[in-house]
């Protein structure tokens, strides 16, 4: 558990425990808050409430916890309920396993933990994410090529997306999963035989401890692409 965070989970603990009382199933910390990735300045930490009653007028409680929490770079939680889960693993394989793979359980039985996902449906996935990140990543880029503020924020977004999709090739690839984002580069990079070191150059961008230059960022992107362009001809191969 990343350092400082214990009171704001005692806080996210505290409200939603008290907002929702009986319909509440249970709560969990989950991404690069449960990782040595987490950065206090930056970083969202991420919560889904697993809830037996998800009506509107019972998700309207929360309406105060969500903004004050936010102030606290809380996210507003995934809502949902465990038959929705169950009922979901074909459909969202890799944003489970994301959670699967890093979570914190802070009330309730650990629903996460137990839940089986089949390799074929991970792969489907990653297939359709990669093949349209690779369209958003070249119009993207093309778009707002003269945009350095834009362009920082694609790499960002991109990077936090494509991540679980990584650690979807690497449970596909019957790898053990690595929990730092660092770590599952590395992973993948190894695994699949392919350079991914404009990842780290991503993740680098992402935390803030490098700054391009606008001419820069083409030949970033040359290599960025590329790299998303060769995973996805190799997981089409899968």
């Amino acid at each position: 558990m990343p350092k400082n965070t214990e009171t704001i989970y005692a806080e996210i603990l505290d409200c939603y425990t008290d907002t929702f009382k009986d319909s509440l199933h249970s709560i969990y910390i989950y991404g690069s808050a449960t990782t040595d990735d987490f950065n206090e300045k930056y970083s969202d930490i991420n919560v889904a409430v697993i809830l037996d009653d998800i009506s509107i007028q019972n998700l309207i409680k929360a309406r105060s916890c969500i903004k004050t929490l936010r102030k606290k770079n809380v996210t507003a939680p995934l809502f949902i309920t465990k038959e929705y889960i169950m009922n979901s693993l074909d459909s969202f394989p890799i944003e489970f396993l994301a959670i699967k793979s890093s979570h914190l359980t802070l009330k309730g039985d650990d629903l996460f933990e137990d839940i089986s996902i089949e390799p074929e449906h991970i792969r489907l996935q990653a297939e359709r994410e990669l093949k349209g990140k690779l369209l958003l990543l070249r119009a993207s880029f093309l778009e707002n090529i003269d945009k350095k503020n834009v362009l920082n924020a694609l790499v960002v977004n991109s990077f936090s997306a494509l991540i679980p999709v990584l650690k979807g090739i690497l449970f596909f690839k019957g790898s053990e999963i690595p929990i730092n984002a660092l770590d599952v580069i590395r992973r993948t990079s190894e695994v699949c035989e392919v350079d991914l070191s404009s990842f780290e150059s991503a993740y680098k961008i992402k935390n803030r401890y490098l700054k391009l230059k606008s001419e820069e960022f083409v030949t970033f992107f040359e290599s960025y692409i590329s790299a998303v362009d060769s995973l996805t001809e190799l997981v089409d191969k899968f």
